[in-house]
Parts: C-alpha cells; sequence; structure tokens
C-alpha cells in the first residue's frame, strides 16, 4: 500500500496562497501610497484641489496618503484585490495631463513611469516575504 501526502500538500499550497494574497494586498497599498507621493511631487499646481485630490484605490477602498479623513474623489474603485488604480477624479486634471503648454502636460505619465520600477520592487518584497 502506498502513502500519500496529497493532502498535507494541498493544506501548504492553501496556506501559501492565503499569506501571499495577504502581502500582495499590503504590497498594493504600499504602491499606491508612494505613487500618490510622485504624482503630487509630479503635478504642476503647486496647492489646491487638483493636488489635494490625488488617491488611489485597491480592495473597494479609496486612501488619500496625507489626508486619511479626506473621502477622496470617488475614483473608479478597484474591486480586485489584485489592482491598484492613482489619480484623481477633478475634472480639469486631464487639460493639466493632456493639453497643458506650460511644460506640465504629460505629469501622470511621467509619474507612472517613474512608479514603474519603485512597484516592481516592492511588489517583488512582500510576495518575497510570503515565501519565508
Amino acid at each position: 500500500m502506498i502513502s500519500s501526502n496529497a493532502k498535507q500538500i494541498a493544506s501548504n499550497i492553501d496556506k501559501f496562497v492565503k499569506v501571499a494574497s495577504s502581502n500582495i494586498e499590503e504590497g498594493l497599498d504600499e504602491v499606491g501610497e508612494r505613487g500618490v507621493a510622485i504624482i503630487k511631487k509630479n503635478t504642476p499646481i503647486v496647492s489646491g484641489r487638483g493636488r489635494n485630490s490625488m488617491s488611489y484605490t485597491t480592495n473597494n477602498k479609496v486612501v488619500t496618503p496625507d489626508k486619511p479623513d479626506f473621502p477622496g474623489d470617488e475614483l473608479k474603485k478597484s474591486k480586485n484585490k489584485k489592482e491598484v488604480i492613482m489619480g484623481t477624479n477633478v475634472i480639469y486634471m486631464p487639460k493639466v495631463e493632456y493639453t497643458s503648454t506650460t511644460g506640465s502636460k504629460g505629469f501622470m505619465l511621467r509619474s507612472y513611469k517613474q512608479l514603474k520600477p519603485i512597484a516592481e520592487k516592492v511588489l517583488g518584497t512582500f510576495i518575497k516575504k510570503g515565501l519565508r
């Protein structure tokens, strides 16, 4: 008679998936925090609604990092636990992003390009944390 440890293997895989999922959610929060900081730094508007409204959403919650009590601008909420959305819902910001003649055109795209390698490193770290 051959004995199998398939149940133990399946149990270990389930545990790993739960830990990795939890770590990915933490990692996405970290990416959102860092992303909003980069976007705010690159935002051409020094003060006001455009800069202050930058926020991120993940797992059906909107977060404005430096203003925890601020409700955000009702960004499209991410219902996916493996996704983070950053930006603003302020009506004039697309004009600043796409049609500005002051040199600020494309500030969001520049921010996302700066964030990409940071996000890869952060998420890699959080995933590896789940493997230990």
